[in-house]
C-alpha cells in the first residue's frame, strides 16, 4: 500500500500496525528492550510480532518491564530486526497507546541503522480514543490486562482499537513509510512465559484513571509511578529512576508533587468506592502514603474521601452549619490541607463532620468535577456541594461581616 491518506476510511479495507515497546528509559539515549506489532487487516487481527531487543547497555528499570540482562544475553540487536519490522510498518496506519511514546522511541532506534527510514504519516493513539490509561480502559471493555510485556499489551490496544475506532477518527489520516536494508530473517527472542508481577495494589491502582487534562507527558509520569508502586514501596532504585523520568519529560519538582497526590487520591477513591475498607488495603493505603511522603489520615469510609462530584453552589455558610470535607485541595499552586478547612470553618462557628448523612448540612469537595463516595451519597441524600474555592469566598464574606 502506498503511503498517503487512506482511501477507505474505516477499518475494513485497511492495514492498521498496532505497536508497542518496552524500554530502558525515556531518553534520547535509552533503548528499545522489546517490541511488539499486531497487524490489523480487513478488521480483525492478521498478525503479530514480538521480539526482546538488545540494547547494548544495561536494560534500565527491570522492575518495570521485568526484562532481566539474562534475558538479553541473545536478543538480537534492533538493526537484526529492522529488515522484519519495516515490512510491518510500511504502508500501515500506526496505532499506540500514547503514540507519541513509541513512535519518538522507533524513530530513535532507526536513526541508529544505517540505511533504514522511517516516515510514521499520522497515527492512531488508542489513549486518546478511550481517554483512559491502557489497564483502566482494558478493564472498563472487559479484557485482559495488560502486563507491560510489549505483546500482551499491544494486543489489548488493538483489541481497544477494533471496539473505538469509527469512520470518523480515521478520517484524514495516512499511513507510514519505513525501509530497512537486508533481508527478512525471521530472528525473535522472546521473554520466558513467566507471570506479571502484580501485587494487590497493583490490582487496585489498575482502576484508577487518570484525569483527562493530563497531557502525554503526565501520562507517562503516572504509568511509571503506577508500575513502581506495584508493591507499595519505592526502593531507592525505583526513586532514582522516577527522578530521571520526570526530569527526561520535563516536570518541574512541584508539578510531580501534585501528581503523587493525585494519584494517591484517585486510589483512594477506589478504595472507597465498595464501602468497605479491608486490614490490607489500610496497610497498603499507609504505604503508598509513606512512599509518596504524602501526610494521609487514617483511611475511614466514613472519614475520607478524595475529591466530589456536581457542585451545586447553593450550601449556605453560616454558624451551626454542619459541613463535611473531602479532598485535599490546591489553591493557586499552594496545597491547603483539609485540617486547614476544617479549622476555618470552625472558627466560624460551623460543626465539622466526618460523614455525610441526613445530619450533613454541606459537603466541601477539593475537585469538584471527581466522583467519590461521599460525593455519591451526597447527590444522592440532597446534600449541596460546594467547591473549596466558593468556600474559602464565603469564609472572607464571614469575615468581613463580623468585622
Amino acid at each position: 500500500m502506498p503511503r498517503g491518506k487512506m482511501t477507505q476510511p474505516g477499518l475494513g479495507g485497511e492495514r492498521i500496525a498496532v505497536v508497542d515497546t518496552e524500554t530502558t528509559g525515556f531518553s534520547r539515549l535509552d533503548r528499545i528492550v522489546e517490541i511488539a506489532c499486531v497487524t490489523i487487516a480487513d478488521g480483525r487481527i492478521v498478525d503479530e510480532y514480538e521480539s526482546l531487543v538488545q540494547p547494548d547497555r544495561d536494560p534500565g528499570p527491570v522492575h518495570v518491564h521485568g526484562i532481566t540482562p539474562t534475558m538479553l544475553e541473545s536478543a538480537p540487536a534492533f538493526g537484526a530486526i529492522a529488515a522484519d519490522v519495516a515490512p510491518r510498518l510500511d504502508g500501515a496506519v500506526l496505532a499506540a497507546h500514547n503514540i507519541s511514546f513509541d513512535l519518538r522511541m522507533l524513530r530513535q532506534e532507526v536513526e541508529r541503522v544505517r540505511g533504514m527510514s522511517l516516515d510514521v504519516g499520522s497515527g492512531v493513539c488508542t489513549y486518546r480514543l478511550t481517554g483512559e490509561k491502557l489497564a483502566v480502559a482494558a478493564e472498563r471493555a472487559g479484557l485482559a490486562p495488560p502486563n507491560h510485556s510489549a505483546l500482551t499489551d499491544a494486543r489489548v490496544a488493538a483489541e481497544l482499537l477494533l471496539m473505538h475506532v469509527d469512520t470518523a477518527a480515521l478520517a484524514g489520516v495516512s499511513g507510514a513509510s519505513c525501509r530497512a536494508p537486508g533481508q527478512r530473517g525471521g530472528l525473535t527472542v522472546r521473554r520466558p512465559g513467566a507471570p506479571p508481577r502484580r501485587g494487590a495494589l497493583s490490582v487496585l491502582a489498575s482502576r484508577t484513571s487518570w484525569p483527562s487534562s493530563v497531557g502525554d507527558s503526565e501520562a507517562l509520569y503516572l504509568d511509571a509511578l503506577d508500575r513502581c508502586l506495584d508493591d507499595g514501596e519505592l526502593s531507592e532504585n525505583e526513586r532514582s529512576w522516577l527522578s530521571v523520568t520526570a526530569s527526561v519529560l520535563h516536570i518541574s519538582d512541584r508539578d510531580r508533587e501534585l501528581l503523587h497526590r493525585r494519584y494517591f487520591d484517585l486510589l483512594v477513591e477506589q478504595i472507597l468506592a465498595d464501602g468497605f475498607v479491608s486490614g490490607q488495603e489500610r496497610r497498603l493505603h499507609a504505604q503508598v502514603a509513606a512512599a509518596l511522603e504524602i501526610e494521609a489520615d487514617e483511611l475511614s469510609v466514613d472519614e475520607m474521601a478524595s475529591g466530589a462530584a456536581g457542585s451545586s453552589g447553593d450550601g449556605r455558610l453560616e454558624p451551626g452549619t454542619r459541613v463535611c470535607f473531602t479532598g485535599s485541595a490546591v489553591i493557586d499552586g499552594r496545597p491547603l490541607a483539609r485540617s486547614e478547612l476544617e479549622r476555618m470553618a470552625r472558627a466560624a462557628g460551623m460543626e465539622v463532620v466526618g460523614a455525610v448523612t441526613k445530619l450533613c448540612d454541606l459537603v466541601v469537595a477539593a475537585d469538584p468535577m471527581s466522583r467519590s463516595g461521599k460525593a455519591r451519597r451526597a447527590l444522592e441524600s440532597g446534600v449541596p456541594i460546594m467547591g473549596v474555592a466558593e468556600f474559602l469566598e464565603q469564609i472572607r464574606k464571614v469575615r468581613r461581616h463580623d468585622q
